[in-house]
């Protein structure tokens, strides 16, 4: 079970405190109930500058930056993962 973590939600049954201490004392990788914060955070204003830097690039630009991506991943696995120029 080393290859997971577990944690909850934030239902009460599962910030119960004595839940929380079981979960504690009996499960190795374990995230307790305030390891999260309880709501996502906003992020209208992080999607609103994703869209306006998106509405800015040229056509042009899009499909050179994504016709790039394929030589260059296949460059570093030519390279063995190494970093590449």
């Amino acid at each position: 079970m080393n290859n997971y973590v577990f944690t909850q939600d934030g239902a009460p049954a599962h910030t119960f405190k004595k839940v929380q201490e079981f979960c504690k004392g009996n499960m190795a990788s374990f995230w307790p109930a305030d390891f999260w914060p309880s709501s996502s955070p906003d992020c209208r204003s992080l999607k609103a500058t994703i869209t306006k830097e998106w509405d800015n690039m040229s056509e042009d630009f899009i499909k050179t930056s994504c016709a790039s991506v394929r030589p260059r991943i296949e460059a570093i696995i030519r390279n063995n993962g190494v970093h590449i120029e």
